[in-house]
């Protein structure tokens, strides 16, 4: 971070391809390995374990970041890889994957000039020459548990403040890409797989920020991926498993004494034929975690022990004796914890209840207002709704309250875009009642069809004033965003009419949450994981069809989370690039060859659009690009 110079050796890969022969667990376990690590290399891929970005669902259309056994369609799909990252392969598969080529960076021995001593906070000296700045974050982080000095909101602010400045200046800093909204086209060049940049025109650009430098943050998320690649080897050659992870965490299944417990499409059995998986004992778990104590970069005094660490939630808040807990995991990003009462009902943990911290996910909800109390910001009502869902089908399963009204978010006006439409709302009113910059607005989800009829789905988005009565949702006047009309809204399938949207209630998003498929793994047969999909899954084989170069993805989170960007293109940045159009080289060419019916009839796509497809005229959304493409394989299948 502080050289002046960094040096690119090129072509090293008889070099790389020596350490990987070499590299077993103990040595990953040694910090010394981990600097021989700042290299990148190029691979064609042939069911290595990489991670991979792709639209894993055709129903949510999103892309999305997996660990799976990765195919080349071509030999031409060649890939670069961070060296963290080809190690994680190699961990898990036991095989080098075919190299082509590869490069590693060292740091020159001239540091940066006009670096000098500062104080952090005014209290703590650092020397940028001498000492390691994230290091030093970190260690204060972690000794505000010992400041007297602090209350507990100011310990709690604090520990929030460190954790972003050390996120972004180790990561965060280098991979910072900002999106330029524009309605004109722009020439850009871009640099991706090839040697050579080549040039294309996008509306929307991403400039790199002041510090971007992609070398050091694939190399950063590339490490802690093999951390993680790291602890599950550690756990699967001990024959465990895992319930979920996370970028920095994992739910190691284990028992006290260990053994088998159920779960559907384990590898093992029970007595009684019953799928089961292996727990690890709490013991193998603690040896797992010491052994990781040898990665520590950190003073012992204020970051002791392991770099892993066993959460607090996994033991008895009076007793301070380990307990079990169990996890429902949906996907990722969606799960709780919970202990089970003496009766034998979960009991979620919750903060201040049976735990020092809440443990279960809003992700995927947290968009949505508090329907017991609107102008509440905490988050208890997603509580009731984990609650509801682990309870499953038990007949004991207490109603969620809210069910029927509808699901309604809160949006700041922060853009003309949304002030705009708003304007006949603000006739004929005083100017302290108008609706303002930065003053809040409600919006609704519409249901699957339930748009009024002659409206195109992916440019209609319902906002209204801000109102606290829920009672006046659904007689509200809400204004379609993109058009400025004004519509009604029900929760009522058969209310639906040409002014009137059908939109969901909580009870609509809570099953679709509930029920929602991790599209990124595999069931026990190695078919895409659905919404009946339950127990062990696997990692997919999936076989790169097209290579595509896109933009920043966290772009208008918050906007798509509140539904007012239904498409991809409204929020990714594609860059396309002419010799890698696998579309008009494989794909375009195949359907001239199927009957028009066919198409018609197979894919249920308009006749207008497959004739201007057909000719070249367009190409299809990504969606229907899947469907055709879907339907190419289905007949190559036929003909086998």
């Amino acid at each position: 971070m502080i050289t002046r110079e960094i040096k690119v050796i090129d072509h090293c890969q008889a070099e790389i391809i020596r350490f990987l022969k070499g590299i077993t667990v103990d040595q990953l376990f040694d910090p010394r390995t981990w600097r021989k690590l700042r290299a990148f290399v190029k691979i064609v891929p042939n069911g290595d374990i990489l991670p991979v970005r792709g639209s894993f669902n055709s129903a949510s259309n999103d892309w999305q970041v997996s660990i799976n056994h990765v195919y080349a369609g071509t030999d031409e799909d060649r890939l670069w890889y961070s060296l963290p990252d080809v190690v994680v392969s190699v961990l898990l598969t036991g095989r080098i994957p075919d190299i082509v080529d590869a490069f590693r960076i060292e740091p020159s021995k001239q540091v940066l000039p006009n670096l000098r001593p500062t104080k952090f906070r005014g209290e703590i000296r650092i020397d940028p020459r001498r000492q390691d700045f994230f290091t030093l974050v970190i260690e204060e982080r972690k000794r505000l548990r010992f400041r007297k000095d602090l209350t507990k909101d100011g310990r709690e602010w604090l520990d929030k403040g460190l954790k972003v400045l050390a996120n972004s200046t180790s990561y965060g800093i280098y991979g910072q890409m900002d999106r330029k909204e524009s309605n004109e086209r722009k020439t850009v060049k871009c640099h991706g797989l090839d040697p050579n940049p080549y040039e294309c025109r996008v509306q929307n650009p991403d400039v790199p920020g002041e510090f971007c430098c992609p070398l050091l943050a694939s190399l950063t998320t590339g490490a802690a991926r093999l951390m993680l690649g790291l602890l599950e080897k550690c756990v699967t050659d001990m024959g465990g498993t895992y319930a979920m992870e996370d970028t920095d965490s994992m739910a190691i299944v284990a028992t006290q004494k260990g053994g088998l417990v159920p779960c559907e499409s384990g590898p093992f059995k029970l007595r009684d034929s019953t799928s089961a998986i292996k727990a690890l004992s709490w013991a193998r778990v603690r040896q797992i975690v010491d052994r990781f104590e040898k990665l520590n970069p950190y003073d012992r005094a204020a970051v002791p022990g392991s770099i892993l660490k066993v959460e607090s939630c996994n033991f008895d808040r009076k007793t301070k004796r380990q307990r079990e807990i169990w996890c429902f995991a949906i996907s990722a990003k969606r799960y709780a914890l919970f202990v089970k009462a003496r009766s034998g009902r979960p009991a979620l943990l919750c903060e201040d209840v049976n735990c020092e911290e809440d443990h279960w996910s809003e992700h995927g909800l947290g968009h949505l207002l508090n329907p017991s109390d609107i102008d509440k910001d905490d988050r208890d009502w997603i509580a009731h709704v984990w609650q509801w869902i682990i309870e499953g089908c038990s007949a004991n399963r207490r109603p969620v309250p809210f069910a029927k009204l509808p699901a309604i978010g809160r949006l700041t006006v922060s853009s003309p875009s949304l002030s705009n439409p708003l304007a006949s709302l603000n006739v004929a009113k005083a100017y302290a009642q108008w609706i303002k910059p930065f003053n809040f607005l409600v919006t609704c989800h519409v249901n699957p069809f339930g748009h009024p009829k002659d409206c195109d789905p992916k440019r209609f988005h319902l906002i209204a004033q801000y109102q606290t009565d829920s009672k006046m949702w659904v007689r509200s006047q809400w204004i379609e965003q993109y058009s400025g009309k004004s519509y009604k809204v029900t929760t009522d399938l058969e209310g639906r009419d040409r002014r009137t949207a059908w939109v969901k209630t909580y009870a609509d998003v809570i099953e679709e949450y509930a029920h929602h498929p991790e599209a990124k793994c595999a069931d026990k047969d190695g078919n895409p994981s659905g919404q009946p999909t339950i127990g062990l899954l696997f990692r997919r084989h999936v076989r790169i069809g097209e290579i595509v170069a896109i933009g920043k993805e966290s772009n208008s989170l918050e906007e798509v989370d509140a539904g007012l960007l239904h498409s991809a293109d409204q929020v990714y940045t594609v860059y396309p690039d002419r010799t890698r159009d696998f579309w008009a080289r494989e794909i375009a060419s195949k359907l001239k060859k199927i009957p028009l019916s066919v198409l018609i009839r197979e894919t249920g796509l308009s006749r207008r659009m497959l004739v201007n497809v057909r000719g070249g005229q367009v190409r299809p959304h990504r969606r229907n690009q899947t469907i055709l493409i879907e339907l190419l394989h289905r007949l190559a299948a036929q003909q086998c």
